[in-house]
């Protein structure tokens, strides 16, 4: 059965609760979200309210203005800014990270291995002619070049020992003779004889001179060539050895100066990385310090706060009465029986 106004019994209560952070904490978490949002929308960027105690409804509520002194923003206010310019303004200017050029030791050991060979070809060909002499045939007339012939071995004083044997020989002609004279032979038969074999000795002692004089002669030529030949074979590998040498102190040098441009190099990429990472940690250094605080209002305990609203339904005279009537009903029906 329902009485008075609707299906609710009387005298119920109806409440509504809301809770919310304690105001000074809501406030301060309110502010680290503003905080937030203008970092993520300004950057480093000098952008700042214009009214720092405008109100709700106010004009200039939520306005920012720039208040730097530098860039094309200068005296505007972010209203003013198209969309590309916001975009971009709201932008992080992360730093790049450099990587060093090659220093200019490496540059110029670059440039000596590039010379190569070439820079002892000089050496190399030496060397090459000089092994061609030293391995040319001998000529004895001294018409090649680099040669000196025979002739220049000759004695010197040939003539002279060529006179003396003639010389002789015709004092022993004149003693032929004298004798054939005395012994009465002189113009006889044993007297040609004897002036004959003279005349053959004497060809022969004059040949013989002059054969010892050109095979001692090609003799001292023939060992001058195989002297200066010997000579050339030794020239020949010195310059070779040289050129070697050198190749091997000029790569020396290439080394060595480039392990020195490298550890120069790494000293300035490493200079370059570390001022890359400190670009990076100031650039993130605010948003460090917000995701800290962030974090302590997350590990604190709930500061909450209850209010409480409630309605109750009238009372109805009406209904009172019939109530009253029904009970006083039901009591003298209760004492008759």
């Amino acid at each position: 059965m329902s009485f008075g106004g609707g299906d609710s019994p009387s005298n119920t209560t109806y409440a509504t609760q809301f809770q919310r952070e304690a105001p000074q904490i809501e406030a301060d978490k309110l502010g680290l979200m503003g905080t937030a949002r203008e970092l993520t929308q300004f950057g480093m960027n000098p952008w700042e309210l214009k009214n720092q105690g405008a109100k709700l409804g106010d004009a200039d509520f939520g306005k920012y203005k720039y208040t730097g002194t530098t860039g094309p923003y200068v005296g505007k206010d972010w209203d003013q800014l198209t969309r590309e310019q916001r975009t971009k303004e709201g932008q992080i200017n992360i730093p790049q990270q450099k990587v060093v050029d090659f220093t200019d030791r490496q540059k110029r050991a670059f440039g000596m291995a590039d010379e190569g060979i070439g820079q002892f070809q000089n050496y190399l060909n030496r060397s090459e002619d000089l092994a061609n002499l030293a391995t040319q045939q001998y000529d004895p007339t001294g018409q090649t070049a680099g040669q000196v012939g025979y002739q220049q071995y000759m004695n010197p004083f040939q003539d002279e020992v060529i006179a003396g044997i003639e010389n002789q020989f015709a004092k022993a002609q004149a003693g032929a003779g004298l004798t054939a004279a005395q012994s009465g032979a002189f113009g006889g038969g044993r007297e040609g004889i004897q002036r004959a074999e003279l005349s053959n000795q004497q060809a022969q002692t004059v040949g013989q001179a002059h054969a010892q004089n050109y095979g001692q002669a090609q003799q001292q030529a023939q060992n001058q060539f195989a002297s200066q030949m010997g000579r050339y074979g030794e020239a020949a590998q010195m310059m070779g050895g040289l050129g070697g040498q050198y190749q091997q102190q000029h790569q020396a040098d290439i080394a060595s100066m480039m392990s020195a441009g490298s550890v120069q190099q790494q000293a300035l990429q490493q200079a370059e990385d570390a001022k890359y990472r400190q670009g990076l940690q100031q650039l993130y250094e605010p948003y460090q310090r917000l995701g800290f605080t962030s974090d302590i209002y997350q590990g604190m305990p709930t500061s909450a706060m209850a209010t409480s609203m409630g309605t109750a339904p009238g009372t109805n005279p009406l209904a009172q009465g019939v109530g009253a009537g029904i009970t006083a009903l039901a009591g003298a029906q209760f004492g008759q029986t």
